[in-house]
């Protein structure tokens, strides 16, 4: 990639990373250990993002927050960053991915079908 600097990822943690288990933690997603490793090596940074550092839970934060790290390096899965957003500002990245994502494109009414029918 021929930029200044490295494009953002933004990846969830439960459910995209490893298998949801909330509040414990899943084994790891089919292949994610290779993408991670290939967007690494593609030049993203990758950072992780997950509502289990958000401080509505009221529980340990700083707990979660080594819950991901230890997980992470115990899988060897390259990151870059545990993203901790105080303020709730929506991260800058050129991607998401989430499992529970919807994405949009110019589909209001198909969104509108997909969330009615869960």
């Amino acid at each position: 990639m021929d930029r200044e600097y490295p494009e953002t990822i933004v990846i969830d943690f439960d459910g995209t990373v490893c298998k949801f288990a909330f509040p414990g933690v899943g084994p790891p997603e089919p292949n994610v250990k290779e993408a991670l490793t290939k967007l690494k090596e593609l030049g993203y940074k990758i950072c992780i993002h997950s509502v289990r550092t958000a401080t509505y839970w009221g529980g340990d934060r700083e707990h979660h927050i080594q819950v991901i790290e230890k997980y992470m390096k115990e899988n060897e899965l390259p990151y870059d960053e545990i993203l901790i957003d105080k303020s709730m500002d929506k991260p800058i990245a050129v991607a998401y991915i989430d499992d529970r994502a919807i994405r949009y494109e110019g589909n209001w009414l198909e969104i509108v079908k997909i969330l009615g029918n869960r």
